[in-house]
């Protein structure tokens, strides 16, 4: 009755009225069980009766035959069909028959991370010990003494998440050895949140994961639980590289719901969101509203507390960029009942516990069928009457669906897809494959013979070093797991509101989205309160904010350009020429629109100084025939707005060909392309190395085309509107377009291909000269005609007698030893002789040791105040550690090298000076500048030294000095 009640008070809204556009039941199912329930053991059938369960669905049994039988699996059911069973109750009979096995629980957020273990606790409550089981969380919040026992003593079920997997188990997988050891079963929830940009992260993690348990004799089964997608076997097989069984026949119960269709074209879709959502609060339903966007998001939060006030403390905002502590009040609120509503983001998509829902509004066609369903599965959980209500804007989707609801209604599910081939991805996690262990031909989980260009590439970065033999790889940079962000496209940068007497962090956002929500002047909403940018710290990362009052946003406005760098494939598709490649896009940041919150009025237009954002892609494009600018010509089509038209309707219905963001993807069009003969219209996936769109996109044009040029040509408006041809995300400010030109440039491109020959050339990026990713060392020596200078020194104190290294120029010199090459022999200085020594090392032409500059040229700074750093130094340390990026000890790489190490270490010689042993000081100071000067002719001679990593691998160091480095020029000249 609720719902029809809220039917009368949408048909009494004189605003409400005339929006709706359809209204139907989204029929439902009964339950089918089956009989394994009696395969459980007593105490396990116990527990299940104790939660109200007296028998199993049919797909929970398939599934928990198909794991017995030791198959992968992967099961695809609706929200709210009971997925967490499918793996509970096979890691529960495992632990019966080896109560030291264990299970690794994967879940995308936290806040799922604490669902389960809620519902594992209930379990240890019911079993009564019965299998004993024990239950540990390893996550960013974990304290570090519960982090050391979970590691020495292993639990049966360790929840967990994928960043904390790469971080903090792959990275120590030796302290983790029992637990690996044991593992029984991966299980991964949630498993189609790993698409796109993330899951092409985690398949390369899962990867990693693979190689190690191999090596540690583990073969544990994979228990995947997804939504539904069409291509489920496909995706977990790809993500897991495991092969995979799909259970997708749900015999868990489906209730009826209501689903309605409102179209609000004519007013603001904040409007009619708002006023529908304050019409279900007053009758008593329970609310979740889903939105497209962060700034939806709080703008229909904000549209509803001004509208009703009384209902600000029973609804609440929620998305990304929340804190933590904050996100997590907002859940229990909502699960505990003190709030009736939320309006969030995608971020409550997934199966996160927030009581049962009677309503479920969508503010928009949310980009995917699959997204659709599993936002309107939140509601009626409890049996009770509830409803789906898809509110469409002017967004082109939404008014697509709104003019053909039949085909949203029978519409099938999309693909998820991943890239296994992200060559941008692929980098960053190869250093941290071979700090876990070297990379080695062979290997049957890191194919070295296949990445061979990217282990070339990373190289030259000194991102990876060979071995001695050229057969191993090793990481370059300590912590190499550090510099790889799963989730972010540019790291994360804090927001602070400077304002507050104690600058506080209220929110976080991602460095892919920090140039266009929170540049200098940006309006940043949070909660309802709008605050405006002071200043964006890139180096920092930190966006300084203050309150601010108005009704305005803003909104970013860019220019593009794009570079071909490869060209993949290509095929002739209709009248046109589609290529797809590797692009470099280049997107320069100009100004911001400053715009009324609810009537979108433009205000102002303001300068914006920021970086251009540089990254390579993959992309598809259209080569357009030499004709169609004079055709347009000739019918007084704008030839720009034509085909820039054209460009963002087809992308706006991308998402009808996979699961995709419209903001997942690019464009760009060309009347004239540097590279090309004629124009093009360009599409690329919006992340580094892609994510499959753009491949999805070129293969499907004569469909993508066809239905864009419906879209255009059912349109009731005369020029253009945001249900066709404008984008929200257009950085030109949506100009030129022209609608008519888009339409005869679609139906030109469609028709059947003329006479002319279409185009074939291109001048690609590939095509000029590159320089070699590995060019060859070219050696030499000392040269006889320069005077260098191989130096170092002992004291007669240590850093600890004198108050720590800072007070350096206070250890005072014991001796001091410089090898000359001109003269080619040793000359020792004691400390009445350093004034002898300053004139020595005055006549260099470079003065070469190791760690001279920081500390053997401190010490001497005691005796002198001229600047000595004003001599020409080449510091061998300072070298090793620019391209190691991290420090490492002359005789660690002098063993290595060499063969040969330092005779004794400074502490003995410490001891031989104040025991008036002098001889040996010298002796021992001799040795190293010996050693120095025979590391420094090997780097000549090589371009590299060798040094042992921690596992005893003989490991190269690219040391490419250069003849110039020889005679450097002094600071002072610099």
């Amino acid at each position: 009755m609720t719902m029809e009640k809220l039917a009368n008070a949408i048909d009494g809204d004189d605003l409400l009225r005339n929006t709706l556009i359809f209204r139907g039941k989204l029929p439902g199912s009964p339950a089918r069980f089956s009989e394994s329930f009696k395969s459980l053991s007593s105490s396990i059938q116990s527990a299940l009766k104790k939660q109200g369960i007296h028998a199993l669905y049919a797909h929970q049994a398939e599934a928990l035959q198909r794991i017995e039988s030791g198959k992968n699996v992967v099961v695809v059911t609706p929200t709210a069909s009971g997925k967490s069973l499918t793996y509970i109750l096979p890691v529960l009979r495992e632990i019966e028959r080896d109560p030291d096995s264990s299970a690794l629980l994967l879940f995308p957020l936290k806040a799922l991370e604490q669902d389960q273990a809620a519902k594992l606790r209930l379990w240890q409550e019911y079993l009564h010990d019965n299998p004993l089981f024990t239950l540990g969380i390893f996550d960013g919040d974990t304290p570090s003494k519960e982090r050391q026992r979970i590691k020495k003593l292993p639990p049966n079920f360790l929840i967990s998440n994928p960043d904390m997997l790469h971080q903090g188990m792959l990275a120590y997988h030796q302290s983790w050895e029992k637990f690996f050891k044991r593992l029984k079963y991966i299980v991964i929830d949630e498993l189609h949140a790993y698409r796109g940009v993330f899951g092409s992260h985690i398949l390369q993690v899962f990867r990693r994961l693979r190689r190690l348990l191999h090596y540690y004799g583990a073969h544990p089964q994979f228990i995947c639980l997804s939504a539904t997608v069409a291509n489920p076997e496909e995706f977990a097989r790809d993500l897991t590289g495991a092969e995979i069984e799909v259970i997708s026949d749900s015999g868990a119960p489906i209730p009826e719901r209501d689903f309605w269709m409102m179209n609000a074209p004519e007013m603001s879709m904040t409007n009619a969101v708002t006023r529908s959502l304050i019409h279900a609060l007053d009758y008593g339903l329970k609310t979740i509203v889903f939105t497209k966007s962060r700034v939806a998001t709080e703008i229909i939060y904000r549209s509803l507390t001004d509208s009703r006030p009384d209902l600000a403390r029973r609804v609440s905002s929620y998305r990304a960029g929340f804190l933590p502590e904050e996100r997590r009040d907002i859940e229990q609120n909502l699960s505990s009942g003190k709030l009736d509503g939320v309006i969030s983001t995608s971020a409550l998509e997934l199966g996160i516990d927030i009581g049962g829902l009677d309503l479920c509004i969508l503010a928009g066609y949310p980009g995917s069928m699959m997204s659709l369903w599993q936002r309107a599965g939140r509601v009626g959980r409890r049996g009770a009457p509830s409803g789906v209500m898809l509110i469409t804007g002017t967004d082109q989707l939404d008014q697509f669906f709104a003019r053909n609801v039949d085909e949203l209604l029978n519409r099938p599910l999309e693909r998820a897809l991943v890239n296994q081939q992200n060559d941008h991805i692929l980098r960053q996690h190869l250093p941290a494959a071979a700090a876990e262990m070297p990379l080695m031909f062979g290997d049957p989980y890191i194919d070295v013979q296949r990445y061979q260009s990217a282990i070339a590439a990373l190289e030259q970065e000194r991102a990876l070093l060979p071995s001695a033999s050229g057969k191993q790889w090793f990481p370059g940079k300590p912590r190499p797991h550090a510099q790889v962000d799963l989730r972010n496209v540019g790291g994360t940068f804090d927001i602070v509101d400077v304002s507050r007497k104690n600058e506080t962090v209220i929110g976080t956002v991602s460095g892919n989205s920090a140039f266009r929500e929170c540049h200098d002047g940006a309006i940043y909403l949070h909660r309802g309160e709008a605050y405006q940018v002071e200043s964006l710290d890139l180096r920092r990362k930190i966006a300084s904010v203050k309150p601010y009052r108005g009704n305005v946003y803003t909104m970013i406005r860019t220019q593009k350009e794009t570079e071909i760098l490869d060209v993949r494939q290509t095929r002739t598709v209709k009248s046109f020429v589609a290529r797809l490649g590797l692009l470099k896009v280049t997107e320069h940041f100009v100004a911001y629109e400053r715009r009324r919150v609810y009537t979108q009025e433009l205000l102002s237009v303001e300068p914006l100084e920021l970086p251009p954002q540089s990254f390579q892609t993959v992309g598809c494009w259209i080569e357009l025939p030499s004709t169609l600018q004079g055709k347009l010509g000739e019918l007084e089509f704008h030839h720009m707005g034509s085909i820039h038209a054209m460009e963002h309707a087809t992308i706006s219905l991308t998402p009808l060909l996979a699961l995709c963001d419209r903001n997942d993807l690019g464009g760009i069009s060309f009347t004239k392309h540097p590279q090309l003969p004629n124009g093009a219209v360009f599409f690329y996936d919006g992340y580094p190395g892609g994510v499959g769109i753009a491949e999805c996109m070129y293969y499907s044009f004569e469909d993508l085309l066809a239905r864009t040029l419906k879209l255009i040509e059912t349109c009731p408006c005369e020029e253009g509107c945001p249900s066709c041809i404008q984008s929200p995300k257009c950085g030109s400010g949506n100009r030129p377009l022209d609608k008519n030109g888009a339409r005869f440039t679609l139906s030109y491109l469609t028709g059947d291909p003329e006479s002319e020959p279409l185009p074939q050339e291109i001048v690609a990026a590939d095509n000029l000269p590159r320089k070699s990713l590995d060019e060859p060392y070219e050696p030499f020596e000392i040269p006889s005609d320069k005077r260098v200078l191989v130096f170092d020194l002992e004291t007669q104190l240590s850093a600890e007698e004198v108050g720590g290294w800072r007070e350096a120029r206070q250890m005072r010199v014991a001796v001091a030893v410089v090898w000359d090459s001109i003269e080619n022999k040793f000359s020792s200085y004691e400390e009445a002789e350093i004034e002898a020594l300053f004139e020595h090392l005055k006549r260099a032409d470079v003065i070469c040791g190791f760690n001279i500059r920081k500390f053997d040229f401190e010490v001497l700074r005691g005796y002198t105040f001229e600047n000595l750093h004003a001599l020409p130094i080449l510091d061998l340390l300072e070298v090793v550690t620019e391209n190691r990026g991290g420090r490492l000890k002359l005789d660690t790489i002098a063993r290595a090298t060499l063969g040969v190490g330092k005779s004794a270490d400074g502490l003995q010689s410490l001891e031989w000076f104040k025991s008036g042993q002098i001889g040996l000081v010298r002796e021992y100071c001799q040795k190293d500048v010996e050693v120095t000067r025979d590391v420094l002719k090997f780097a000549l001679k090589h371009g590299y030294v060798l040094f042992e990593d921690k596992s005893g691998a003989s490991v190269k160091l690219p040391m490419k000095l250069t003849p110039e480095m020889l005679a450097p020029m002094p600071e002072s000249s610099k």
